[in-house]
Order: C-alpha cells, then sequence, then structure tokens
C-alpha cells in the first residue's frame, strides 16, 4: 500500500521483549524468556507454526493463553521466524492514534462523509461499512484493510471536549511498508485533527 510518498522516521516497530519486561514474563509462567527459548529449541519448535508454540506452551507447560502469544512472538521474533510487527498470517498492521480536542459527534463527519473525508485524507479508499459515531471500515485497492474508530475521552482540565480516533491497517505486505504507513496515517490525523478540533 503506497499511501504516501513520505520518508518513515521512528516507526519501526518494536520487537515483542522491548514492550514487556523478563521480569512480567518469569512472574506470570516461571521462567526467562531465554529459559522458553530453550525448551522450545529442544523441543523442535523453530519447525512449528505460530498456533503449535502457542499451544505446546499452554498444554505441555499451562502458560495462560495470553502469555502464551506473548512468548511464542517474542520466540519467533528471536529466532527470525517473524519480524516485528508481523502478523502470523505474514502480514503487517500499522496503527496510530490522535487526539481531537472536539467531540466524536463533530468529528464524526469528518470520517463518514466523503466530501470531508477528502479534505484530510488526500487518499482514496473504498468504504466497507460503517457504525454510526463510531467506526468506519475501509479498503484500499491493493486488498489492505483500514478501520477507523472513534471513541470518547475525558473532558480536559479547561471542560473542552475530546475523542480519540484510532486507525488500524491491516494486510500490509512488509515492514518497510509497515513503518511508512504508519508515518502516513500519524501525518493524516493530525490533518484530522487541525479541521475538525478547534
Amino acid at each position: 500500500t503506497n499511501l504516501s510518498p513520505m520518508t518513515a522516521t521512528n516507526s519501526a516497530p518494536r520487537r515483542s521483549s522491548d514492550t514487556v519486561g523478563d521480569d512480567r514474563v518469569v512472574a506470570a509462567t516461571g521462567r526467562t524468556r531465554e529459559e522458553w527459548f530453550g525448551l522450545l529449541d529442544r523441543a523442535g519448535a523453530q519447525d512449528w507454526d505460530h498456533g503449535h508454540i502457542a499451544r505446546w506452551l499452554g498444554g505441555k507447560h499451562d502458560v495462560d493463553g495470553w502469555w502464551a502469544q506473548s512468548v511464542t512472538v517474542a520466540y519467533e521474533q528471536a529466532r527470525g521466524l517473524r519480524e516485528p510487527g508481523q502478523r502470523s498470517d505474514g502480514t503487517f498492521t500499522a496503527s496510530a492514534t490522535k487526539t481531537v480536542r472536539a467531540p466524536r459527534v463533530e468529528v464524526w463527519p469528518h470520517l463518514a462523509e466523503d466530501d470531508l473525508r477528502r479534505d484530510w485524507l488526500d487518499v482514496e479508499l473504498k468504504v466497507r461499512g460503517m457504525t454510526e459515531n463510531k467506526s468506519v471500515r475501509l479498503s484500499a485497492e491493493d486488498g489492505s484493510r483500514v478501520t477507523i474508530l472513534l471513541s470518547d475521552l475525558k473532558p480536559g482540565r479547561d471542560g473542552a471536549a475530546k475523542c480519540r480516533v484510532a486507525v488500524e491497517h491491516d494486510g500490509l505486505r512488509d515492514g518497510d511498508e509497515l513503518a511508512q504507513t504508519k508515518e502516513f496515517w500519524r501525518a493524516v490525523l493530525t490533518e484530522l485533527a487541525d479541521l475538525a478540533g478547534d
């Protein structure tokens, strides 16, 4: 999905091990990541798919489902079986959020109405569906899919209404496309906030 010619900066996805500390892994699973990785290597997990690894951790070692997924992703990344940000199906998902200083109902038309959406989103995406005042689902020509969600936030200290706009862009082909797409969404959400906010 080449949404924009922008060059990405600081948009590289982080490794699973960068987002959850090893102390938390030990507290939840009883072992460090490296200990899990050693067990998985000895079991032959480098030849297993994602689901098999997670089921093995949960079934054979009674690791909670969320932690089994976390250890599985960290293992796949550490062994070069998966890049940071890559899903088990091989695609990537870019996400971005922006706080807009306006009520959700005032931001909604900028998502739902084609002409208003074109004011901040300079690429044509096909609308697949929407839930009024909550979400818009779009698709790109390359088959990738975008979901834009709106949610209320607590008013600011000054009492002004705020909402959050969150984007998930699924089905990206590689890490380079992921970084570029994240940067694109950050830029256009800033334009949206300028248009819809006060």
